[in-house]
Parts: C-alpha cells; structure tokens; sequence
C-alpha cells in the first residue's frame, strides 16, 4: 500500500478508495480534478496508480495514521542508491602494510573487498542518518538505524562482501567510530584503519610461544614492579631474550596482538584492572525481567544523599540517606535521612515503606551490610516479608535500585545548586558539582532540615513522574497494581513488625531495668494499674534476665520477655521510669504525692516480708525473743512493735551509733566521741 517512486513516498490510490477506505472512489476523483491530489504515476493496464503522500489533505492523513505508520510499513527502500564508491577507501587498503617480524605485508585482496565494501555501506548510513528527508524514509531518528542493519543484512552478497554488524545499536556505533563522531571500547579507533579487524594479526602474535609466552604473560601481570607500558614490556622482554637465547621481537605490536587476543585477556585482566573489574567484563550475566506486581520484590540500599548543607558550627557537610523502593514501579516506598547507615536508618525505611504501601512485601533485597545483621538478629525482615536476600557484593548490576538512584539524581537532585555531585563513578563533567559556585555561597547553603524538606519534595516528583517502561506515573502504576500473595497490614501488625528485639539480655535489679541504646541510657520500671511500682513483682524478678523487645520511634514502654527452650515467653510491660524532683523547694503536688505513696508502698512491703517470715520462725520456735534475744525494729518505719512481755525493753541505740560514726573526726591520736542527739526530732511534710 506504501512504497518510494522516485525517492517519494507514495501511496496506492486503490488502497485509498478500496481496502483503505480512506475516501470513495467519487471523493478521489474529485481531489484530483481539483489538484488537491498529486499522482506520480498513472494505472492501468498493470500499473499500479501511486499518489505523493505528503499532497493528502491533512484529515486523510490522520486517517491514515489512526492506524498505520506509512514510513515504517513502507515496502521498498532503495538503499544501494546511497551506496557510492569510495576510491580513498580501497587506495588506503590496498596500500596499507602489515609489520611482520619479517618485513611488511600488504592485506589479502579479500580482506581489501571486505573493508572497502564496509566503507561504502558506513558512508550511506552516515548520509542517511544525517540527512531529515532520509531520516524520513527509513521510519525516523527512532527507527532508521534498525532499519537499515536489516536492508544491509539482505543486500546481495555477490555485490557486497560485507561483514557488518546485524545489531543496530553495534551499526551505529561503529558507524561513528568510522566518521570520527564518537569512538568506544568495541570501536576504539576512527576512520578507515578502524576498519581493520584487530585479530587479523594474530599470527604475528603466535610468534609469542612457549616460555617467552608465560614470561610476557607473568610480567604483564605483576602486581609489584608494575610494567606500565608496552614499550617497557618491549625493551625489558628483548633484554632478557639476550640472555635466554630467545628470538628479539622487532615491533611492540607483536605484544598487543598476543596480549589482547580473546583467549588471552583473561588471563591478565583481573591483575591489573582489579577483580571486580575482570568479573564486569568477563563474568557472565544473567538476562532478567523485573516483577510485574508491586510489592513482589523490595529493593534496600543506603548512600549519600547529594546534598550539602550547613551543620550547626557553620560548616559545610552531607548525610546519608536509606531508601526503600518498589522493584516493579520504582516508587519510593520508605526512607530515612542520618549521618551514617545504621540499623535505625533502616528501621526507619522500612517502617515508613510498610506503612506507605499498607502491605507487606513478598520479597526484599538488601546488600547485608550497615545495619542489616543487627536487623535480622532481631527477625525484623523476617517479619516483614516471606523471603529476604542479601544481593551479591560489589555486583551493581543485581541492584536495580543503584540504577534507578542514580537516574533519580541526574534527574531531580541536580536541580538544585547545593548538588554535591554523582557518585564518585560518575565521570562526565555534568555529573560533578559546581564547586566554585558553591563555595562562593558556603553561607547561604540550607540547613539540615531545609535539605530534608527539599529531598521530600524531590521523591515526590519522582515518583510522580512516568515510569521509563509504561509512560505512566510510577506512583500511578503502583497503586493500580495488586498482589494478592501479599498480606495486608493491620493496626495490630505494626506493633508486632516494628519491636526490635535486643541481643543481648538485660538483668533486672531493684533499680528496675536499665540499658543503653544509641548511648542513651533508659530506665524501666513494672507499674500496677495505679501508676505505681509494682513492688512484688520486682522483690520476686531481681536477679533475672530478660530478653527486651522495644520500638526505637517510642521508648516509652518495652516488653520483657524470658527466653525459654520453647522460645520467647511473654513476662510483662515496663514503662519508662518515672522521674520526680529530689528537693522539696521544686517539687510540684504530684511530686510529693508520688514519693509518699511509693514510701508507704514500700514501708508496707518490708513490713509485710519481715513479718511472714517472724511467723514461719515462730512456728518452729526460732524468733529472737523465743530463743531471749530483741527483734530490732524497721529503720525509719517502726518506733515501738508489741512484743512478748518476757522480752527485755529495746531501746534504739543503732541509729544513734551510726548518726555519731557519720559525725565523727578520726584522727590517730584522739578516742570517738559520743555526740548526743536532739530529744525532739523535726518532721519534713511529703517525707516519711
């Protein structure tokens, strides 16, 4: 239905009035006797009648392209007419010569067809890729380069001795090495010597064999005493090949080609480039697809968050930042804004993602380090999904999410002034901050909270911005997307998710429960219904160990817990230990309250506990008075307690002897010194 006459895309006018249906044959007609329409050539009699596309009037073209895309289905598109020949390719070929440790050589004819064809197919493809009408017919800037990989593909083999790449992407890479546009590692030099396949001289190479091979291999690789060019390599090899009666290597290339050969670039590539970077080159790579369901898979990762700002002694400085995102939608789910990666960033993260998606994740994927161990120690990411994977390390590529923070700052964070810049791999110049510019306005830099403020609204653009993949807001595609493997979480579960259980058990004593966190210290006590100290409770739980469960966002009440062989074992709830003012001139009324009733609380427990214990004595006749000693009196609570009539007066002797032990100067030469106490004793109201 579509085809280029003449270099003119065209349309069948059958088509237009027939299968089409674009307009009646009597509209048609019409169009023409008018000179709306303009026909290249006339049917009949086997002809095919072509009208000029580009004369339709606009409404017939929309109609068109409802459903077609004219430049795409075209049929026909005469690419060898673009094809010239180009003599300085085959005048360069022809002359080129190859060093040999024997002399020179000039190419094979066969490659010289080869490379000469390759350059007269890359010169129609430069033509065409820069030229808008050409564009044009070849479907667009998106879909010339695919097009014509697939027309160089069916060219007639007999004509053309190519051998080009099939993909389009490598086509157009190769094509701007070849005009000196761009080069890259596959296509690393320009013009016609680009041309030249790099192993052709792979039987200068072979000449590298046996121990002068291994030796030239192990110096290349020496980690120590670095050859650092192959001019070094040249000159050392050709000294030791004196001395061990080797053949000399007259051209450096011969060191290339042998190093560089595919079997043996392997060999020495994680030595010298480092094994992470052997492991990019080399390592195979798994072909992936990402989930097609929001919360089938959490991604986790910590990392400097691009910003400076001005801390409180005026100094520039940056933080860190710990983000939670949905693998499928790439929505930021959670994150935490810190000084450093630590348990409570992730913490943090991931409570706010739970609380953000309402649901709980199949899967999350985290990279086990920071605070991640501390985490799972206390089965907090075991809670929160079915599976949880740690990614491999310093493997960038299993970790979409690097990828997508990386977009996100190139994207969004650069926006502002204060951008510290990408990450320290980034190397184009648009990746760096502007320091100058930066330093120049140190003063004016925000404060911490102003960057918090500002990376807020930036994850809000994010994730209100299209998906690369769908076109839709990715907040969009998130919140349209069901899972129903995944549970949704209930008020009741927030409490169970977000305890962190500590490691380390705590022992009770009659301060209550004490213990550090972030270098803070929190004291816990158990209270009854009343608000008050539950004293029996603590007489019988001192000495104990128990587990604590606690929430980082709210301290004020934890969980004992003690660890049992059939697991954790639910004790009770301690609250924050209550806090009251020690002098009187500052105490409020509740204050004052508080301390007489722990102090009669107290005073009636010693009293109860000395007095179960007097009956059980009594009972099998061991109490002091029946065996004709005193029972001394509780200290600060009892003045007088009935007792037995045979028993002998007491009188309260061992206050006073401690009161003039407190009172008294020791000195070597001089005796203790009784000190009288007053008769009359002063009684300070709220204290007993």
């Amino acid at each position: 239905m579509f085809e280029y006459v003449d270099n003119i895309l065209c349309v069948s006018a059958s088509w237009l009035y027939g299968e089409g249906e674009v307009m009646s044959v009597s509209n048609y007609c019409q169009l023409l006797s008018r000179n709306k329409l303009k026909k290249l050539t006339t049917g009949g009699n086997g002809r095919t009648a072509w009208v000029v596309y580009a004369s339709l009037p606009e409404r017939f073209k929309s109609k068109i392209e409802q459903n077609h895309n004219p430049y795409k289905e075209v049929k026909t598109i005469v690419f060898e007419d673009y094809i010239k020949p180009d003599y300085d390719a085959e005048r360069f070929f022809e002359q080129y010569l190859l060093e040999d440790e024997d002399g020179t050589e000039h190419l094979p004819a066969d490659r010289i067809r080869e490379y000469s064809d390759n350059a007269k197919i890359l010169n129609a493809c430069h033509f065409i890729a820069t030229n808008v009408v050409m564009q044009r017919k070849f479907g667009g800037r998106k879909e010339m380069w695919q097009k014509m990989a697939e027309i160089i593909q069916q060219l007639p083999s007999k004509e053309y001795k190519h051998k080009l790449p099939s993909n389009y992407r490598d086509l157009k890479a190769k094509t701007m090495a070849f005009k000196g546009i761009k080069t890259c590692k596959r296509y690393p030099t320009k013009g016609y010597e680009g041309l030249i396949h790099s192993g052709f001289m792979n039987k200068v190479a072979a000449k590298l064999v046996g121990v002068s091979a291994e030796w030239t291999l192990a110096r290349w690789c020496n980690q120590v005493n670095v050859c650092v060019s192959l001019s070094q390599l040249h000159a050392e090899y050709n000294d030791k090949a004196v001395a061990e009666g080797w053949k000399l290597i007259k051209n450096e290339k011969t060191f290339y080609n042998f190093l560089y050969a595919e079997d043996v670039q392997p060999l020495w590539w994680g030595h010298r480039y480092g094994e992470l970077s052997y492991k990019e080159k080399f390592g195979f790579q798994h072909k992936t697809k990402m989930p097609t369901m929001r919360d089938s898979l959490w991604y986790s990762d910590g990392t400097k968050l691009n910003y400076y700002y001005l801390d409180e002694n005026g100094n520039m400085a940056t933080c860190q930042v710990y983000e939670v995102m949905d693998a499928y939608s790439e929505v930021l789910l959670g994150y935490h804004i810190s000084k450093t990666e630590d348990y409570e960033a992730q913490y943090r993260a991931f409570k706010m993602a739970v609380q953000t998606a309402g649901f709980r994740p199949y899967q999350i994927a985290h990279d086990n380090q920071g605070g991640h161990k501390k985490l799972k120690n206390g089965d907090f990411l075991s809670k929160i999904a079915q599976v949880q994977t740690a990614t491999k390390p310093y493997n960038g590529k299993s970790k979409t999410i690097e990828s997508a923070f990386g977009r996100f700052q190139d994207g969004f964070l650069k926006r502002d002034w204060f951008f510290t810049g990408m990450n320290i791999t980034a190397k184009t110049q648009e990746s760096k901050a502007n320091m100058e510019f930066i330093l120049a306005n140190k003063q004016n830099l925000p404060t911490l909270d102003e960057i918090k403020e500002r990376y807020a609204q930036r994850r809000r653009e994010w994730n209100e911005a299209p998906h690369p993949k769908t076109g839709k807001p990715r907040i969009e595609m998130y919140l349209e997307s069901q899972n129903m493997e995944t549970k949704k979480v209930e008020i009741w579960d927030m409490v169970s998710l977000f305890w962190i259980t500590r490691k380390e058990p705590i022992t009770c004593d009659a301060y209550g429960i004490s213990f550090q966190e972030k270098k803070v210290k929190y004291d816990y006590m158990v209270y009854t219904q009343k608000g008050l100290p539950d004293v029996d409770w603590l007489e019988k739980n001192i000495g104990k160990k128990f587990v604590i469960k606690f929430d980082p966002d709210n301290m004020e009440l934890i969980y004992l817990y003690e660890d049992t062989p059939l697991g954790l074992k639910l004790v009770n709830g301690a609250e924050i230990k209550k806090e009251v003012q020690r002098n009187i001139q500052e105490q409020d009324t509740f204050d004052a309250q508080y301390i007489r009733q722990v102090q009669q609380l107290t005073d009636e427990k010693r009293i109860t506990r000395r007095d179960e214990t007097e009956e059980l004595l009594e009972k099998y006749g061991m109490t002091a008075e029946q065996q004709g000693l005193n029972l001394p009196n509780i200290k600060g609570i009892e003045r007088k307690r009935k007792t037995p009539k045979t028993s002998p007066k007491s009188k309260d002797e061992y206050g006073k002897y401690q009161k003039t032990i407190s009172n008294t100067d020791w000195d070597d030469e001089m005796e203790l010194v009784p000190i009288e106490q007053p008769r009359k004793r002063t009684k300070i109201s709220g204290l007993i």
